[in-house]
């Protein structure tokens, strides 16, 4: 278990230095778990898209990098598209982006969310970008990504 805020940082750049690409953190506050990895993101805070999935924005940009990458895979207009079609869109995210999935535990259950997650895994490691699966504690990962999402398990 993560227990400073320091040690969480110098969690995330090393699974963003190896190219980790998918992760997978507990956490009764994802907005602090938002802010460090972006904070911790090799540097490249300014330059690294950040993106996030919620059930309420749908895909949406958390920094100008990030609302380029959506508008380019989106388009203009960024429709809101369901949990089971951000995996596949996400295939085609900018190299090096951050993804954000805000309770996928809620959505992860039907054969084409856990698919579609997994098989994020190779499209991101040869891109670097990084799927970080952001759920609340106790959350029981399906057993198609226990062993392919790095983090608390």
């Amino acid at each position: 278990m993560i227990r400073s805020t320091e040690e969480f940082r110098v969690i995330v750049k090393a699974v963003r230095r190896v190219g980790t690409p998918l992760v997978a953190v507990r956490t009764a506050d994802p907005a602090s778990v938002i802010t460090q990895v972006c904070a911790s993101a090799n540097g490249k805070q300014d330059l690294a898209p950040f993106v996030a999935w919620d059930f309420i924005g749908g895909l949406h940009g958390r920094n100008d990098t990030g609302k380029s990458a959506v508008s380019k895979v989106l388009g203009e207009n960024s429709p809101w598209i369901g949990p089971g079609d951000a995996p596949a869109v996400a295939q085609r995210i900018a190299a090096d982006t951050i993804l954000f999935f805000l309770n996928p535990q809620r959505v992860w259950d039907p054969p084409d969310v856990v698919q579609g997650i997994w098989n994020l895994r190779d499209v991101f490691k040869a891109g670097g970008q990084m799927l970080v699966l952001v759920t609340p504690p106790g959350a029981a990962f399906p057993v198609e990504l226990q062993n392919d999402c790095d983090g608390d398990r």
